[in-house]
């Protein structure tokens, strides 16, 4: 008994879902959405495992019976996801999906109890059009049919209003179009009932393509969160990359002036890192800005490079202990934080930039000839 869809095919999108499943259930398993879809995800991949029944051939009949299983029990939890994206209450929602899967295991157990004659013949339950085929069809087309009308009404309410973003707008429409993608087995099986379709399938390809369709379609739309959420915390999204860039500079200045450093508890999510940065560079700024070289007294903002160089310039004579002048402010050489925050960031990743070119123009030792030299007279 060979396998349903082509191993040069199969194999991969099934690393594919498997991959995506073991990635979530790792970083992406927080929300009662997110456990189920997982669930989901989990459920789907034994499912297309299960359908290559060529590993196997010996029990080809049972490992396709376990395969409609497992979808089934994947249809619980994609049911269960839906209800939660129609705002169902989560208390009452996560009440009903004990129920859910209690059906699903009882249509498990159906499944195997209808296919009994088959195992022992070692033939596919759905080759023939018999009432045993058309029971197993309804169980599960029944409940899939459910879950894919909530999802297309959930996704057409949320397309309408047209306060998507584009990755939501690629979410939705996936989810629309996983349906239609899965509609084609229950079209095929339709006609083959009422005779409209006799081609020689004896393979089931008509169920397993459909299937495998479906599966990599809701897998590649849950992989975009993850990585998303895998980039933010490798530091490869544009947060996190701002981050690194202005990273040198803000060491610098919170060494400088470590009072203004505001207090951390536990990991920082790359846009609120930025912000923080962004922030505490700021305050640094308005801090060091006293001890700005007195010659300087020309109006207006100077040149960034000029002004990088006054900036090491001031920590180096506030680490020598000099007093702060008075009557400079943060405008007159660096201009006043922009009400636009990607703004302000902009133009101190310019800054940072500059800080950098300057930093290997310097010799370790430029820094220390600014400061005074003790006395030798003692």
């Amino acid at each position: 008994m060979s396998s349903p869809v082509p191993a040069v095919f199969a194999v991969p999108v099934i690393a594919f879902v498997v991959a995506v499943t073991l990635g979530r259930f790792a970083v992406l398993n927080h929300t009662a959405i997110d456990r189920l879809l997982n669930r989901s995800l989990a459920w789907t991949a034994v499912s297309l495992v299960l359908l290559e029944r060529g590993i196997a051939p010996q029990f080809g009949s049972l490992m396709h019976q376990l395969s409609m299983g497992a979808t089934m029990l994947a249809i619980a939890s994609i049911y269960g996801a839906a209800t939660l994206w129609a705002d169902t209450d989560p208390r009452v929602a996560a009440r009903r999906q004990r129920y859910y899967d209690l059906a699903a295991v009882a249509s498990v157990g159906l499944i195997l109890l209808i296919g009994t004659p088959y195992r022992r013949a070692g033939t596919l339950l759905g080759q023939d059009s018999s009432w045993q085929e058309f029971v197993v069809s309804a169980v599960m087309w029944i409940p899939l049919i459910a879950a894919g009308r909530l999802v297309w009404r959930v996704g057409l309410r949320e397309l309408r209003t047209g306060q998507v973003s584009r990755y939501e707008r690629a979410v939705f429409t996936a989810l629309l179009a996983a349906p239609v993608i899965a509609g084609a087995s229950l079209v095929s099986s339709i006609a083959r009932h009422t005779g409209r379709w006799n081609a020689d399938d004896p393979h089931l390809t008509r169920w397993a393509a459909p299937n495998f369709g479906t599966v990599f379609v809701l897998a590649a739309m849950l992989a975009v969160p993850l990585a998303e959420l895998v980039s933010a915390r490798a530091g490869w999204d544009r947060s996190g990359r701002r981050c690194r860039r202005l990273r040198p500079l803000w060491s610098e200045l919170t060494a400088a002036v470590p009072e203004i450093v505001l207090p951390a508890s536990g990991p920082v999510p790359p846009d609120a890192r930025l912000l923080r940065m962004t922030v505490e560079i700021r305050d640094a700024l308005m801090h060091l800005h006293r001890y700005l070289p007195a010659e300087q007294t020309t109006p207006g903002p100077p040149s960034t490079e000029r002004y990088a160089r006054q900036l090491r310039q001031a920590i180096t004579a506030k680490r020598a202990g000099a007093a702060p002048a008075a009557g400079a402010t943060e405008a007159d050489r660096f201009g006043t934080p922009s009400s636009d925050l990607d703004s302000d960031i902009r133009r101190l990743l310019e800054l940072a930039q500059a800080w950098r070119i300057r930093e290997t123009r310097t010799v370790p030792t430029g820094l220390t000839k600014l400061l005074p030299k003790p006395s030798r007279g003692g």
